[in-house]
């Protein structure tokens, strides 16, 4: 189960224009400005925090938002300092569960010498998003915007990724742009079928949709078979 800890930094910048200069200065962080953010956001994870907790464990139908107080160990009437309806909180709470994914399986995948094992364990792992939180993942794909906010939150690592395959020969793609929105499109799209029933959750899913696009990619069908089948790390 993921959970999401954000450490908030709070570092205030005053940019003064001059002739021939630009001076910053910064606000000390005991300055009483910079104590009221640091509190606010503060209280403002611990409410996102709490709100995911009770998601997964409870799903989204039996939220309520003296529950997500509670956790917070907040007032009710805080809610609403932050969050002008538990609708926004719920799909704030889907962004960053997809952010903080994004940023776990990103710096693995970096770390793993051949492109298309990373490209695959990836992809799995997203997909089995879908199973370990589905809750989560359902409000997810019902986001405004999904594809858009998903291609940005993995673009960094896959593009990446898909650069590291190209140059080494391993990846016959000529559009690194156009794959990457392909296969972001595609695992939203199995996570959506895995979510309506219409395709089974599970480590064999996972495996296939991986080599579906490890063959897209240009491997050959006994590569993409063993590599996606490996065991995840």
């Amino acid at each position: 189960m993921i959970f999401i800890e954000l450490d908030q930094k709070i570092n205030i910048e005053m940019q003064i224009e001059c002739d021939t200069a630009i001076v910053t200065a910064s606000t000390a962080s005991d300055a009483p400005m910079g104590r009221r953010d640091r509190r606010k956001a503060e209280a403002r994870q611990r409410l996102l925090t709490a709100a995911h907790r009770l998601i997964a464990e409870n799903g989204v139908p039996d939220l309520r938002i003296g529950d997500v107080t509670d956790l917070a160990d907040l007032g009710f009437g805080t809610f609403y300092t932050y969050f002008p309806s538990k609708e926004a909180l719920i799909e704030e709470v889907a962004a960053e569960v997809l952010a903080g994914l994004a940023a776990s399986i990103g710096s693995d995948a970096l770390e793993v010498a051949d492109p298309a094992e990373a490209a695959s364990a990836s992809y799995r792992r997203f997909l089995r998003f879908s199973r370990d939180e589905p809750e989560v993942a359902r409000v997810l794909v019902e986001l405004d915007r999904v594809n858009a906010i998903f291609e940005l939150a993995v673009k960094p690592w896959a593009m990446e990724t898909l650069a590291r395959g190209q140059a080494s020969g391993r990846f016959a793609v000529d559009d690194l742009d156009l794959a990457h929105t392909s296969v972001a499109g595609s695992a939203l799209a199995a996570i959506r079928a895995i979510l309506a029933g219409r395709v089974p959750p599970g480590p064999k899913t996972e495996s296939r949709g991986a080599e579906m696009m490890l063959r897209s990619f240009g491997l050959d069908t006994a590569s993409a078979q063993e590599i996606s089948r490996r065991p995840l790390p």
